[in-house]
Order: C-alpha cells, then structure tokens, then sequence
C-alpha cells in the first residue's frame, strides 16, 4: 500500500520515506486470518519470497506450531541470504501465524507469552528528519505537548548535535531525549560528537558508527562516553543479537519484530538481554500489525520501558485500533490475537497495482 504520511508544518526532509506498507495474511482452512507486517524496502523481493519460498513450505502445516515453523522457515533462507530481505519475509508471516494461535485460542498474544508485566508502556515521539534546528525544537515541542515524555531525533553527521540543543533548549531538561544518526560517523567523528553531546543529557544514542556492525568501535566509544549507546535494528535473530552481547556495544538492545525474526525471535532476544543485564527498547518505526506485537511484546517483559512511534500521523490508518500513544502511553485490547482488525476498504483505496 502507498498511504503517505499527514503532516503538518514544519514539514520533513523526506516525507515521502514512510509511504509503503506491507500487510501479509495467512489464513488457516479453519477460516481464521491472522496478519503481519513487512519492513516496506524493496517489497517486491520480500513478497516474491513469500509467495515463492515461504508459502509452499507452509500449506498443510499446523499453524499452532509456531517454533518448529520458524526454524523451517530459517533454513529455507539457505542460499537466499540468512539476513535481510528473507528474514522480513518470515517475519511478518510469524506475526501473523502469533496472531491465528491468539484468535484460535481466544487469547490475546501478551497472555500466551508471559502474561502483562505491566498494564502499560510509555511510548516515545520517534521523529522524521528535518532540514533545520528551529523544525526539530518546534515539532518536538509539539509532540510533547499531546503528551509525549521521551523525544528521539533522526538528524545526519553535520546537524546530529546542533539540533539535539535545539530541542534541549524548547522542551526542558524533564523529557528524554534520543539521537539517531543512522551509522552517521567515523569513530573519530562519534567521539568527537559524543564529547559535545554529553552536556544534554541523552537517554541514548543510536548507532553512531557506520558501519553499524562495527560492534569493536562502538564497544570503544562505551568506554570514552557516559551517554548510553543503543543499537540493534539492523541485526538479525538470536544468533546475531548473540555476537552483539559477546562484543558489548551497547547498553541498550534494540530489537524489530518485523525484522529480526518475529515474536518468537524476540522473545530470546529479550532472554538473552535479561542474561546480560542489558535494557531494551523495541525498534518499531511503522504503522502496520508490527506496533501491536511490538506493544504485546513489551506489555509483557519486565525491562522494555519504551516503545517506538512515528508521531507523524498517516492519511489513514489500514488497522483499527491503529494503536496510538493516549498522552504518551500504549495499551492492548483484551481481544484474542494482536488486538486489531484490517480496514479493507483502506487496504483496497490505497493497495499498490
């Protein structure tokens, strides 16, 4: 689907970026649907991989068994590549299959994985970039006034800190800041950055050093810094989150449900986090049925504080309850499955031909 952002003055660099949304249906002989959530990068390739690979392997299985079904799905990604667009793919389609056992069981999918450690989760305004200071302090004001407590800015190597001032300065010292570069510098360029940005006082900063699978230079930077380092979005199952723990460059895990394996890969995230004593906070930067097993997810593990939200609004929503923040918080519904039901008429006005 191309359902574009609704936004309001000041207006993002790239407003366009969050346009493309991709639903995935599984549906069971028994008639129930159950609904997940591609990341939206070169959807053509993930649903010919589900269409092609997954969808074949699947037909005839019980959908009940949902942890011998992803370990089938992981090994077909043989010669495929074991990251990024194959582990999309069983991704969403693992949400969706999460979401069938809850509709079967009549249960929503927080109580089959743990039950609620809390009854609900702060969410923070996770911003679109902007192209000058006086934007970010504005539109993160903003936010904060419909009642937001944490703020992350996605600004790039030249302006990462003077609009994390700028935003210091219009919201006050009692919100969290965030800071995504996106794997903006060098390691020499972070330090140096990281020196400046000390005096704001950062919840955390996301992945400084590009490549972001550098884990020895951000371990190094850990130790030159007292601002919390975050990252993770960009690793893959249980496995890679393995190497990210061994290595220790992060003081916080960032995990995406629609990327690095689904529920059930994020679970042993979570487990593997616990172990190590390290925080999380799920990496959610989309509208579909990612966000409610991202908010499942968090209502039921005891670390995960945050969850991520693009504060900009879409034209429409394509999941009713589109599970928004009420003045900074999430909940889930006691309804059986992920908590939401697919407004087709939205799918069908804006589906892509």
């Amino acid at each position: 689907m191309w359902i574009p952002l609704k936004e309001s003055e000041p207006l993002s660099a790239y407003p366009k970026r969050r346009s493309v949304h991709i639903l995935v249906e599984v549906t069971t002989d028994e008639g129930i649907s159950g609904y997940g959530e591609a990341i939206p990068y070169t959807y053509g390739a993930v649903g010919g991989h589900i269409e092609h690979q997954l969808k074949p392997l699947l037909i005839g299985e019980d959908p009940m068994q949902v942890e011998r079904l992803w370990n089938k799905m992981y090994h077909i990604s043989f010669g495929h590549g074991i990251m990024g667009i194959s582990i999309h793919a069983l991704s969403a389609v693992e949400i969706a299959l999460w979401d069938i056992i809850g509709k079967k069981r009549r249960l929503p999918v927080y109580e089959m994985i743990g039950g609620l450690a809390k009854p609900k989760v702060k969410a923070y305004a996770s911003l679109m970039e902007y192209k000058k200071p006086e934007e970010v302090a504005k539109i993160s004001q903003r936010w904060v006034d419909e009642g937001y407590t944490g703020i992350k800015l996605h600004q790039g190597k030249d302006d990462g800190v003077i609009c994390t001032k700028a935003v210091r300065d219009a919201v006050g010292d009692d919100i969290d800041i965030m800071l995504d570069v996106n794997g903006a510098w060098t390691p020499g360029q972070a330090l140096k950055a990281v020196r400046q940005l000390e005096r704001y006082n950062l919840t955390w900063l996301e992945e400084p050093i590009w490549p972001v699978h550098d884990y020895a230079s951000l371990a190094w930077l850990r130790t030159k810094t007292d601002i919390p380092i975050a990252g993770g979005e960009n690793e893959y199952t249980i496995h890679g989150f393995k190497k990210i723990v061994e290595a220790k460059p992060y003081d916080l895990l960032q995990p995406d449900v629609i990327m690095t394996g689904g529920i059930s890969s994020m679970r042993k995230i979570f487990a593997l986090a616990e172990a190590w004593n390290l925080d999380v906070a799920t990496h959610s930067f989309f509208f579909g049925p990612g966000i409610p097993a991202s908010v499942h997810l968090s209502l039921s593990n005891v670390r995960n504080e945050w969850v991520e939200i693009n504060a900009v609004p879409l034209e429409a929503y394509f999941i009713q309850p589109a599970y928004r923040p009420e003045r900074g918080w999430l909940t889930a519904p006691d309804k059986p499955g992920l908590g939401f039901e697919v407004d087709w008429d939205i799918v069908k006005k804006y589906a892509i031909k």
